[in-house]
């Protein structure tokens, strides 16, 4: 199977011996793309994605929940920044890691599939869909939930295909990594239904032993997800009516989504193209004649990954056009854990088992290609090439130059008092703020609910500074910030280049000073506020 990586004359390794091997090789690999998709955005990237700010300033208090989603992706930067800052590359680096984690959980899956080359060519296919590792670099719920849905996958399949008898323990981590799904993004449950229309399909519930994994797994699950059931509870107004606008969008959110569901399959074909492109290059050139090797189990095993790779994608259309539901093309990021796997499984031409050399090497050094101009081209054009031809983005946003303004205005204004609160949108007074004191906290919308590590009188009691971003593609939205910046001791603007020196293309700035209760007699020399 794997005689190509011998030396000629060699005696073969055993079987064990090749699989560690191979297995070593895998993991080098994963991680070789964290740092090959890490390092350009660390590099060319001015200001990070709206997500990646948002979850610097969510992971710096550890909470049950947040006025947005769970909190389990917030969880897992809460260390990182700890221990190191708000730094962006941390962002990149755990993004690209939940990704690359997923697609070793799927390397560990298709051994117990196929042999051991071809859940290798598996994984390598399942790197080329964008979600996996290319826009990974955004870290957020969706990116996040990469790495225990495909983990619940395979736990579920575990306990499906080889019912256990006792002394196993698949139901465990069943429940482990369904509650993970949860505790990421409620999304999950959109899989789980696929997973039960599985079980009753195939008639599985039949089974006693089944019908006791699954029962244990969810209070498995339930009994994680307490702390946050209970949150949920008491906060429910606040994440119920976000999905709710999602869903249900007006307003600026609209240019966001994708109203008609065959746009959002048009999208998916074209961030699944680098592996569909592979896929139809293994087809055309296959050998005429030759049938596929079938494992002992291969029917449940492609039904069982057709459901996985498909049934999500088609529910959610249905749901979509049945519920009259708008869609995001990334709320759609965990669907194609599973479809690499089944492309090798059932695809003529992608038994790699049976390749050549020659074949191998030249599929490796295409992906190997791919991924390095991919990672370095994607960060130059959106963090260098941008801005140099007048085209402005989250990316090349000058949050360094415009923290250095604000900070200008801020000294002038109130003299030696340390500026401790910001207030603003996430995305744009975050990223300015990753250029400041750490010690500087964000009060996120002008709005309590949304900072609840905030003291609710913070903003009253020791003032602040509220900045509003008012150029057009990227104006701030938070509803409280325009009344905020009316009550103001002194307020200005600031104006300064982006890409261009036009209005569209440059950064405008209001700004307001709020002095707060016991402050007062330390901004006299503020102006009065300006004029609307």
């Amino acid at each position: 199977m794997n005689s190509w990586l011998i030396p000629p004359g060699a005696r073969p390794a055993p079987a064990f011996a090749r699989h560690l091997s191979l297995n070593g090789a895998v993991v080098v690999a994963l991680l070789a793309l964290v740092v090959l998709w890490t390092l350009p955005m660390a590099t060319f990237y001015e200001t990070p994605p709206w997500d990646n700010v948002e979850e610097l300033f969510w992971g710096g208090s550890m909470q049950w929940g947040y006025y947005k989603h769970p909190p389990l992706p917030s969880w897992l930067m809460g260390l990182p920044v700890l221990l190191a800052g708000r730094q962006p590359w941390l962002t990149y680096a755990a993004g690209v890691g939940c990704g690359v984690g997923a697609l070793y959980i799927m390397w560990r899956w298709s051994l117990g599939m196929m042999p051991p080359m071809r859940a290798a060519l598996a994984v390598l296919l399942g790197s080329l869909v964008t979600y996996h590792v290319q826009r990974a670099t955004i870290f957020n719920h969706n990116t996040v939930q990469l790495l225990p849905m495909a983990g619940y996958w395979w736990m579920l399949w575990r306990v499906l295909r080889r019912p256990s008898a006792g002394g196993r323990f698949d139901w465990l981590w069943l429940g482990v990594f369904a509650a993970l799904s949860m505790l990421t993004k409620y999304s999950a449950l959109v899989q789980f239904a696929v997973g039960a229309g599985f079980i009753l399909r195939e008639g599985s519930w039949r089974d006693a032993r089944v019908r006791r994994d699954l029962l244990r797994a969810s209070g498995v699950a339930l009994l994680l997800m307490a702390p946050h059931l209970a949150w949920l509870v008491q906060h429910g107004d606040q994440t119920i009516g976000y999905a709710r606008h999602s869903v249900h969008p007006s307003g600026p959110l609209l240019k966001h989504v994708h109203p008609r569901p065959l746009r959002i399959l048009l999208v998916q074909v074209a961030r699944l193209s680098p592996m569909l492109l592979f896929v139809a290059w293994a087809w055309f050139t296959r050998e005429r004649g030759t049938a596929q090797e079938k494992t002992p189990q291969g029917g449940f095993d492609r039904r069982f990954l057709a459901w996985a790779t498909f049934g999500p994608l088609c529910l959610v259309l249905a749901m979509s056009v049945l519920l009259h539901m708008r869609l995001v093309a990334s709320w759609l990021s965990t669907f194609f854990l599973p479809v690499a796997v089944w492309a090798v499984m059932v695809v003529p031409g992608l038994e790699a088992d049976r390749w050549t050399r020659r074949r191998w090497v030249g599929t490796l050094t295409v992906a190997a290609i791919l991924h390095i101009a991919g990672s370095f081209g994607q960060a130059w054009v959106d963090g260098v090439w941008s801005a140099r031809h007048g085209y402005i983005t989250r990316a090349n946003l000058p949050s360094g130059q415009i923290a250095e303004a604000v900070q200008t205005v801020w000294h002038v204004r109130a003299g030696d008092r340390p500026l401790r609160l910001m207030v603003g949108d996430t995305w744009f007074t975050g990223a300015v703020m990753l250029h400041m004191d750490p010690d500087v906290q964000l009060l996120i919308d002008g709005d309590p609910r949304t900072s609840p590590w905030l003291p609710p009188d913070a903003l009253a009691r020791e003032g602040g500074m509220v900045l509003i971003l008012d150029t057009p593609e990227f104006r701030s939205e938070g509803a409280l910030l325009e009344p905020l910046l009316a009550t103001a001791s002194c307020s200005g603007s600031l104006r300064l280049p982006w890409a261009g020196e036009d209005d569209a293309r440059s950064v405008r700035v209001r700004w307001g000073i709020l002095p707060g209760s016991d402050v007062q007699e330390e901004l006299r020399g503020c102006l009065p506020a300006a004029a609307p």
